[in-house]
């Protein structure tokens, strides 16, 4: 054999040598990518049954926050994962998601089911933090579950005052009669009360499919705006009964029900007449500077995720979301005493906002911006500031 060849295998011994012990001739071994730790936050939403439109929508508005969060880098070194439960918007879904969601390791479950799954939920909810999107729930100082929503008598505000600019008198209220319903009523009586305005009320089976008798009745009392009391499919059914009777009337949507899905779901042209109460900031009354430039870049930033517009679900999920969040880093995943205790001691900033939840014995917010909205001339343009006063 040639001094050549010999030469040659050799070289390729060695080679052979270095790659079977993972050497290098050109310097050490790259370092493994840490992998940062996971923290997992339950979500309980009405994904399927009367209070699905909603529900998806704040999937969505989550789905958004954590995609957000995570590629800023996570919350206090931690990526963050959502584990939903689907309530089916019922009482009893809402316990069996509480007992599934109360060993999550953030201690955190965002509450995004409509009021009767979610008072289903909270006895069940133990050794975690419950952050509500409900503006009925009135949760009290001391307990574990948070209000990220402004109080009933808040969040009707913006339509008691743009029916009094308007020179509206009379207000047509068609309620469920359950407690979320009954809840809306009393808000809008106590409001209107001292604005100066008449309510006149028909009440609704929270399952009716048809209320064209009590929007004919309501018409007949001199109702000369209608708000409807509900959430879910008797929203549906609502509007459906007033598109069959061809009414003129302005109709005004709780905020559950100013969602894009609401929207698509119509079996008919959208109302030319139809609003929303919202917590959706769709304009610059009373927001301020901070808030629109947020609320400017949330809009922007969540069509490019989501690819459509954002409405008053997506807004108040994220809400939720951000509360939560800044539990988990203001306590570095403390337990759930330490998150309640952080947030009933400290103020929050989500989208401009300065939130607090410092109302007398209550563990609720004490504001937040909301606006009464319009539905676009079509379902796919969504909801959008007033273009047609009432």
């Amino acid at each position: 054999m040639s001094g050549s060849i010999r030469r040659r295998l050799a070289f390729l011994a060695l080679a052979l040598s270095a790659a079977a012990c993972g050497g290098a001739a050109s310097g050490p071994a790259p370092a493994a990518t840490p992998v940062r730790p996971v923290w997992t936050v339950g979500a309980i939403n009405d994904l399927t049954g009367a209070g699905s439109n909603g529900g998806e929508a704040q999937q969505q508005g989550v789905n958004f926050f954590v995609d957000q969060a995570n590629r800023a880098g996570g919350v206090a070194g931690h990526l963050l994962r959502v584990q939903y439960c689907d309530t089916q918007s019922t009482p009893t879904g809402g316990a069996a998601c509480a007992r599934q969601l109360s060993t999550v390791d953030s201690h955190l479950v965002l509450l995004g089911g409509a009021l009767p799954s979610t008072q289903g939920a909270i006895p069940q909810l133990t050794g975690v933090v419950g952050v509500s999107v409900l503006p009925v729930l009135f949760p009290k100082t001391g307990s574990s579950i948070f209000q990220v929503s402004a109080v009933e008598s808040a969040v009707v505000a913006p339509m008691l005052s743009a029916i009094k600019a308007a020179r509206l008198t009379t207000i047509g209220v068609l309620y469920t009669t359950d407690s979320s319903g009954s809840a809306q009523l009393t808000a809008v009586l106590q409001g209107a009360a001292g604005q100066g305005l008449k309510v006149v009320s028909q009440p609704m089976s929270p399952g009716a499919t048809d209320v064209t008798t009590q929007l004919l009745q309501l018409k007949s009392n001199g109702a000369q705006v209608l708000f409807l009391a509900s959430i879910g499919a008797a929203s549906t059914t609502g509007v459906t009964s007033y598109h069959t009777l061809g009414l003129d009337l302005p109709i005004v949507l709780g905020a559950q029900a100013v969602t894009n899905t609401f929207l698509k779901a119509l079996p008919f042209p959208v109302p030319k007449r139809l609003y929303g109460i919202s917590t959706l900031a769709v304009g610059t009354e009373n927001i301020t500077p901070a808030e629109q430039a947020a609320w400017k870049t949330f809009r922007s930033q969540f069509r490019a995720f989501a690819h459509e517009p954002v409405d008053s679900e997506h807004a108040s999920a994220y809400y939720s979301a951000c509360v939560g969040a800044a539990a988990l880093q203001g306590t570095n995943g403390g337990a759930a005493a330490d998150l309640a205790g952080y947030l009933a001691a400290n103020v929050v900033p989500c989208l401009g906002a300065q939130l607090r939840f410092d109302l007398p014995g209550l563990n609720v917010v004490d504001d937040q911006p909301r606006a009464l909205a319009q539905a676009g001339p079509a379902a796919a343009d969504g909801w959008g500031a007033v273009r047609t006063p009432l």
